[in-house]
């Protein structure tokens, strides 16, 4: 508090906010990708679900798999919960380095990744 005031905190968590809505925005855009909650606070709840016909178990086994490929890569660490019986992929900005451009690559990597999986 006293190193960025309370100005400074709120400048903060209002551009992480914000950034947290874009990703939301371009999760929303993608045909192969649903939000599976309401962007919250700094949290985007997702996963990747392509277009054509998959079982919840093959979906499932999807994004483990995707997860689990992104965050090998050391680039972008993702966790994982279940938000109404629907595995799910977190992705949270919380870094004050964040910017736009970078949340705008992430997705761009995640759309690559998920891409080798289908």
């Amino acid at each position: 508090m006293r190193y960025f005031g309370i100005a400074g905190i709120q400048a903060r968590l209002r551009e992480h906010i914000a950034l947290a809505r874009l990703f939301g925005d371009l999760v929303e855009t993608h045909p192969d990708f649903e939000l599976t909650a309401p962007v919250e606070f700094s949290l985007v709840c997702f996963r990747f679900k392509p277009q054509k016909e998959q079982s919840e178990a093959t979906l499932e086994r999807m994004n483990a798999a995707l997860e689990e490929r992104l965050n090998a890569t050391g680039e972008i660490f993702l966790v994982h919960t279940v938000v109404h019986g629907v595995y799910t992929l977190r992705f949270a900005v919380g870094n004050m380095e964040t910017t736009e451009d970078h949340v705008r690559r992430a997705f761009q990597k995640i759309i690559a990744e998920a891409a080798r999986l289908s």
